[in-house]
Order: structure tokens, then sequence, then C-alpha cells
């Protein structure tokens, strides 16, 4: 319970600071409308596309806004290339200046996959761990059903 009133008052002072609103439950919700939480650095966290994250201790706000490529090997399918998943984070800023962060992810690699590439924007490291859902053969797939796993860590951690 105490650590329920305190993620409701943290987010009660982020609501002060950010140009968001919350829900009847204490939940932040993003300018849009759409459903939006806090997520703490150093954590990894799942975003759902479309849906907005506020990061903790940051000012900012991440959003998975475009699966821009989907060519992973399908499971139980022989391919030439594993392929890879491309999407596309918007973060906005205190000023909701937006600013896009291009990510990949190679196919038919164990995830989350700690070995991909760093992307580094202000003071913080943004890795992609994991897409979801992996493809299925013939098995077509929404671009609304992909969630992301991220972990955003401070430079120098």
């Amino acid at each position: 319970m105490a650590l329920r009133l305190s993620i409701l008052l943290f987010a009660l002072l982020l609501a002060g600071c950010r140009d968001f609103s919350l829900d009847a439950d204490g939940n932040p919700r993003s300018p849009d409308g759409s459903e939006s939480y806090v997520a703490s650095l150093n954590v990894p966290f799942e975003i759902e596309f479309g849906q907005q994250v506020v990061l903790d201790e940051t000012g900012l706000t991440v959003e998975f806004s475009l699966l821009a490529e989907e060519s992973r090997c399908a499971n139980r399918t022989e391919c030439i290339q594993a392929g890879r998943a491309v999407v596309v984070l918007t973060v906005h800023d205190q000023q909701d200046v937006r600013y896009q962060l291009v990510a990949y992810i190679p196919g038919l690699v164990a995830t989350p996959y700690r070995l991909n590439d760093i992307i580094q924007f202000q003071d913080l490291r943004f890795r992609l761990l994991r897409v979801n859902p992996y493809p299925e053969n013939g098995q077509p797939i929404r671009e609304t059903d992909y969630s992301v796993l991220l972990e955003v860590e401070p430079n120098g951690f």
C-alpha cells in the first residue's frame, strides 16, 4: 500500500511538470489520452505500439511509434538470412520537442538480446532487447499487436 501511495505521489509530482493528466487510478495519461506509465532507468520495460512511457528522473517520454521493418525469419522456416525488426521510438522532451530514434534487432536471437547496439541520446543509452510477437510462418501480424522491450540507462552507468 505504501509503495502504491508513493508511486501515486510521484505521478502527481510529474503531472505538475508534464502535460498529461491522471486517470481515476492515479496512472499518468499521455496528452492524447492514451495509457502511459512511469518506467525506471536501468530496469527493462515493455511498450506496446502507440503507447507512451515516462522515463523516471529524465523529463522525457518515449513512444513506440512505428514498426519500420519486419523481415525476421519466421519460426519453423528455413531462411537465407535471419532478417531483422526495425522500430522507431519517438522521444518527447519537456517542451514537447520530438526526436526519433531508430532501433533494430536481428532475427533468430535469444531474447532479451543484450548484445544489441546502444543508441546514445542526450545523457542516456537506449537498448532494444526484444520485439514481440515473433513471426510465425503464414501468420499475419497487425502493427498494433507489436510491443518492444527497452532498457534505458544513464551514460557512464
